[in-house]
């Protein structure tokens, strides 16, 4: 009788010892869900992804890659049917289409990408081509947050001030 409690004394301990506090920390700082959003992919735009559906985050999902995509540089207004291009530096290519929320998000079990990888967004006749390859992070809000400064780009956005978009209801 006495083992199992033992066992299972020990097994409380090591799981609280191997949790990663950085991790936690990051977690608790997205705050909670907005409750006129429904848990799934609608959710928390604009959002680091991968701190909740990366290898370690508490989320059940994987995603190698995931984020959010807006019309405009200065409006959070989001953008959905946005394809998404992924090429890795081993030249296996991806792409994802956004949602209506702008989220678009590559299921780890779908790509894990060799790193660096390039990106690409297109809609319609427009395009967006990053500068330079990402090396190691597959969440996209981790160098694109708002507002744009030195040390981030802004967030992700593919028209300009004479594009026209769809005004649809993102349900």
């Amino acid at each position: 009788m006495k083992l199992p409690i033992v066992a299972a004394l020990l097994l409380g301990l090591c799981a609280g010892a191997c949790s990663d506090p950085i991790r936690t920390r990051a977690v608790d700082e997205l705050g909670g869900e907005d409750p006129a959003t429904p848990v799934g992919p609608l959710h928390r735009p604009g959002q680091p992804c991968l701190v909740c559906h990366g290898a370690d985050g508490p989320a059940e999902s994987r995603f190698s890659l995931a984020g959010t995509v807006y019309q405009l540089p200065d409006t959070v207004e989001p953008l959905g049917d946005v394809t998404v291009r992924f090429i890795d530096s081993t030249g296996a290519q991806y792409r994802v289409v956004s949602n209506c929320a702008g989220n678009f998000y590559v299921g780890a079990a779908n790509f894990e990408p060799a790193w660096p990888v390039w990106m690409k967004i297109e809609w319609k006749s427009l395009s967006q081509e990053m500068i330079s390859p990402s090396f190691r992070e597959g969440s996209c809000a981790e160098c694109h947050q708002d507002p744009a400064t030195p040390s981030t780009a802004g967030h992700l956005y593919v028209g300009d001030e004479q594009t026209t978009f769809p005004h649809e209801a993102c349900e």
